[in-house]
């Protein structure tokens, strides 16, 4: 299969050795603030993709100390959704990373040429992303720098590539470069800005951020630079509409400003294939992109369907993989390196694509000087400690660029011309009065969000579940014993059109001092210990709830979620 409309790269420099270790270098395929990939050949004559480090990082102790560690770590990632790490190692003073040779359309290339992607392929591509992450956070380590050009779209379903330098999830400092983080601006999470704080919370913001873009053909908090993004995730509402349910509720939550408020990838995928465990979400994952996955919708791979391939729909002939299947190893091709990054704006119908972003470290602003331009991508400078954000007046969300069918949210307010007079005047006054209203709401209405509470005497709502408490039992606890149990038999009943999984471990007993527990078992009506379980649409379950609590707690109200995504419903006890 040929480059599917994605460049081979370009020639060779002179500064480009011939060889780098036991592979021999075919071009380059991109270059960016960690370094050089070049396409290349390994011993057997196949190819995969090469990256070398640059020698500044290649020169510092402390990230040569972590880097075959790191990559050792990266090679158990599992293969499903990403792009398998081959080998490593240093080659006259050069560290290098080998991995697969992917062969499709980076997500940023199809955004940028073709716009938005329709419901169907931005849930597949949710799914796909999600299942990634939760391989690459199995494995100790963040990704880091999720965003558009690092999802690759092949005939098999979405591809997460350039997770093989990520730093391990155990280490808490910053980068080695002082005044550093790395990532590209617009899909950096706020904390990992202005703290260096970097987890896996940060992949999940740059997933959520990056599937709003992917969807609305916009990013949820318009544009800028590093500083100013960061600073409206932090302050700002998103702009998520248009998004189709569940990815509104769960990219939402995704992004929330508080890392330890974000689901983690794992929970993501739970939710999006409705599957109770970790090894069913990854088979239901599978089936997901087998049956969902059509690359008739990206131009690219369905001009390069191999001649026997029948159509998206068409069952294929006997003995013939479906067309979502894994492709075989042979099918792979180059792992272009991010080249485009940031937030880029869709260009409007019959325009021309915008030119390509500039790449490298981003410095730190002198005092008083401009921010950084927001094409640039790389390391991106942290403020100094105890550093403020951004002014104000830098921090609202900008208008974002077009959707396809979304209306935009604000209109610019143009000043009223001299000839309309006094009315017009106040006209103008009053609806910047009112979208400053609008915006106040429902800033405080993001960051004040809380269960509804209720009583339990009768049933009440979150989601698509529908709870209703028949008893409370809190047993008195003995005097040689250091906790005490709750046991709330209840009756949930399932609403929705789709599966839910009840998990006990999401709902919550919450004492007078408004500490919160974790149920600790699930019982049937039998009185049996079960696992989380799923209930289809319009069925119940009735069964009971075990909480373990300090001997001293005294019970004050039931939280009860749909979901761990979900915002909750609160009963008063009794």
């Amino acid at each position: 299969m040929g480059q599917q409309g994605r460049s081979a790269g370009t020639p060779l420099t002179p500064e480009d050795p011939p060889t780098i270790g036991p592979y021999e270098l075919v071009s380059r395929l991109g270059s960016g603030g960690m370094g050089t990939v070049y396409l290349a050949r390994d011993a057997d004559g196949g190819q995969v993709a090469l990256k070398a480090i640059r020698r500044d990082y290649t020169a510092d102790p402390v990230y040569r100390a972590r880097f075959h560690e790191e990559v050792s770590n990266a090679r158990k990632v599992a293969s499903f959704c990403t792009a398998r790490v081959l080998d490593h190692g240093e080659h006259d003073g050069v560290l290098y990373l080998v991995t697969e040779y992917i062969d499709g359309v980076s997500l940023e290339d199809h955004l940028i040429q073709q716009g938005s992607l329709s419901p169907s392929m931005l849930h597949s591509a949710a799914v796909g992303v999600a299942a990634a992450l939760t391989a690459i956070h199995a494995a100790g380590l963040v990704h880091r720098d999720l965003k558009p050009a690092n999802v690759m779209l092949t005939l098999a379903g979405p591809r997460v590539i350039d997770f093989g330098l990520a730093r391990s999830s155990h280490v808490g400092s910053r980068h080695t470069n002082a005044g550093m983080v790395m990532g590209t601006p617009g899909w950096i999470a706020p904390e990992q800005v202005f703290e260096g704080r970097t987890s896996p919370a940060g992949d999940v913001f740059a997933w959520g951020s990056l599937i709003a873009y992917a969807g609305l053909g916009g990013h949820p908090f318009g544009e800028g630079d590093a500083y100013v993004m960061a600073a409206r995730a932090r302050t700002a509402p998103p702009d998520l509409r248009g998004l189709p349910a569940p990815l509104d509720r769960l990219v939402a939550a995704a992004i929330h400003p508080d890392p330890a408020r974000r689901p983690t990838a794992k929970q993501l995928l739970l939710e999006l294939v409705s599957a109770t465990d970790e090894p069913a979400a990854q088979l239901a994952a599978t089936r997901h992109l087998t049956s969902t996955w059509n690359p008739a919708e990206f131009p690219p791979l369905a001009q390069a369907r191999p001649p026997h391939q029948p159509p998206a729909g068409q069952a294929p002939p006997p003995g013939q993989a479906p067309p979502g299947a894994v492709p075989p190893a042979h099918r792979t091709g180059p792992v272009p390196l991010a080249h485009r990054t940031g937030p880029v704006p869709l260009p409007p119908r019959g325009g021309q694509v915008p030119p390509a972003h500039k790449t490298g470290p981003v410095p730190l602003p002198p005092h008083g000087g401009q921010a950084p331009p927001s094409h640039k991508t790389g390391p991106v400078p942290l403020p100094p400690r105890g550093g403020q954000a951004p002014p104000p007046h830098q921090t609202g969300q900008g208008p974002l660029p077009p959707r396809r069918g979304v209306p935009q949210r604000f209109q610019p307010v143009r000043p009223a011309k001299p000839a309309k007079g006094f009315l017009t005047g106040c006209m103008a006054v009053l609806l910047i009065t009112l979208v400053f209203l609008a915006l106040l709401v429902a800033v405080l209405t993001w960051l004040s969000r809380s269960p509804a509470v209720g009583d339990a005497d009768g049933p009440v709502r979150d989601g698509k579940l529908n709870f209703a408490v028949t008893s409370t039992k809190c047993a008195k606890p003995g005097k040689a014993v250091s906790s005490r149990t709750c046991r709330v038999a209840l009756k949930v009943t399932n609403e929705g059109p789709e599966a839910r999984v009840l998990y006990p471990a999401q709902q919550l007993l919450l004492d007078r001092e408004e500490t919160p527990h974790g149920a600790t078992r699930l019982l049937d009506k039998e009185g049996a210990q079960i696992q989380p379980i799923s209930i289809g649409p319009g069925e119940s379950f009735t069964g009971t709830l075990l909480f373990e609590l300090p001997k001293n707690a005294e019970p004050a109200e039931l939280e009860l979620h749909d979901s761990a995504l979900s915002t909750g419903v609160r009963l008063v006890l009794d």
